[in-house]
């Protein structure tokens, strides 16, 4: 009787991480998908995300810690935003408009993280 629990139990814990990974492939989160229909402008795509921290925090998804955190972030990229449209006569460089693009995707994963997961 044992030797049956054992081989279940070992059977379990080997077979229980296979199973925690699949995804249907319908299933599986595609960062760029999230992004279609959103505005390419930096400044449009920072309200974009404003609107869906609100309404995290409006649904009860976001706490209120994660939303001050989220809008931390997000006016950090504001501000240095504003920063670099001064340096350069107001407009943005490739570089620099990937470099804020990048920043809106990290904050944008965090969210979704934080409304998933928690922080």
């Amino acid at each position: 009787m044992k030797r049956i629990m054992m081989a279940a139990v070992a059977t379990m814990i080997v077979t229980s991480p296979a199973t925690a990974q699949y995804a249907h492939p319908r299933m599986v989160w595609n960062p760029n998908a999230f992004w279609r229909g959103a505005p390419d402008n930096p400044v449009e795509r920072i309200q974009f995300l404003q609107d869906r921290i609100n309404r995290g925090m409006a649904d009860g998804s976001l706490s209120r810690g994660e939303g001050f955190r989220a809008n931390r972030e997000l006016n950090g990229v504001r501000q240095w935003l504003r920063r670099m449209h001064w340096e350069n006569g107001g407009q943005l460089t490739p570089d620099q408009r990937a470099r804020v693009q990048a920043r809106l995707d990290a904050i944008s994963r965090q969210i979704r993280w934080m409304r998933h997961n928690g922080w």
